[in-house]
């Protein structure tokens, strides 16, 4: 009988391990017994009735810690990621490096050239004096007395280029009244606007609020856009400035009676690699972009309105100085 009710249950053992009829498995584990065939029978009877039976096995993964983690990572890999940080920091050290030395480069170059160009200006000038209208050489003297001028706002604002590039343009903010900062622009062009000759008109009403701003940048702004204006308006054409009360802000504007901008070009204009002419249109070139810089450096914006054979209007903003604020002239 024992014989019997072993070979039962190993028989039982076996269609559960199976999975037919034996009870069915639920959420556990059954091991069987394996034999070596050079074992044979004598194994499994020396095993004992356990043997034949089902068994629960329970699994733990094991617990790694962060640490453990890292301990056992590849160290070649680690030690790669730090050659790379290593590296990018480097080379971000020579770049700041290389971009300051170029700063201080243009710097140099622009302040020397607008020494020498100021010579040259003052030289071609007092010989103009001397020269009638109409007399020979004149034109050529007026020819060297723009090109002069040209290069002089160039060295200006390539230095003004970089600082609005880089963050580094500094704009103090004070506040000023209008007129005087729109006298000083006219004044600064007048030599020039003299050459043409051409008429600049200036309006201003009585309500217009001082402004917050660097006065000579907000100068630099408008004798930007005068001389833009200037350079594409024929002889005997008409600019005209005018500032008035916009809100929270005072509104600037430049028009002029030049050959206006065509519509498709004006999105250009302030770009920073923007041509410096068009064939219906006024190029500021690098102007355009420093201009705008300040502009923005001030919370304000800019923009133009223009139709190709009607002139062109240049319009910019500028904040309004606190009433606790008392304005400059």
């Amino acid at each position: 009988m024992a014989g019997v009710t072993r070979k039962k249950a190993g028989k039982d053992a076996a269609d559960s391990a199976d999975g037919a009829p034996g009870r069915p498995l639920r959420g556990r584990a059954t091991a069987v017994p394996l034999r070596s065939p050079k074992r044979g029978a004598a194994s499994a009877a020396a095993a004992g009735p356990r043997s034949a039976g089902p068994a629960t096995l329970r699994a733990r993964a094991p617990r790694r810690s962060k640490a453990d983690a890292d301990r056992h990572a590849p160290r070649g890999d680690a030690a790669e990621r730090e050659r790379l940080e290593e590296q990018c920091q480097r080379l971000e050290r020579r770049a700041e490096t290389a971009e300051r030395m170029l700063r201080e480069t243009v710097s140099t170059i622009s302040h020397d050239l607008r020494n020498s160009l100021s010579v040259i200006v003052v030289s071609a000038r007092m010989l103009m004096r001397s020269i009638p209208q109409e007399g020979p050489g004149r034109r050529q003297l007026e020819a060297i007395t723009r090109a002069a001028d040209d290069i002089n706002q160039l060295a200006q604002d390539l230095v003004d280029a970089m600082s609005i590039e880089n963050g580094s343009l500094k704009v103090g903010k004070g506040a000023h009244e209008v007129e005087p900062i729109l006298d000083r622009a006219i004044e600064l062009i007048a030599p020039t606007v003299a050459l043409k000759p051409l008429e600049i008109a200036k309006e201003l009403p009585h309500d217009v609020p001082p402004i917050a701003c660097d006065r000579e940048r907000i100068v630099q702004v408008i004798a930007n856009l005068l001389g833009n204006a200037m350079r594409f308006t024929p002889k005997g054409g008409r600019i005209t400035v005018r500032a008035e009360p916009s809100g929270n802000d005072a509104r600037f504007s430049i028009s002029d009676t030049g050959p206006g901008i065509a519509p498709d070009q004006q999105p250009l204009l302030f770009a920073r690699h923007a041509p410096a002419r068009r064939p219906l249109g006024q190029g500021m070139g690098l102007a355009a972009f420093v201009t705008k810089g300040i502009v923005e450096a001030h919370g304000g914006t800019i923009w133009v309105e223009s139709s190709p054979g009607q002139g062109s209007t240049f319009f910019f903003t500028i904040p309004a100085a606190g009433l606790s604020v008392r304005a400059a002239p």
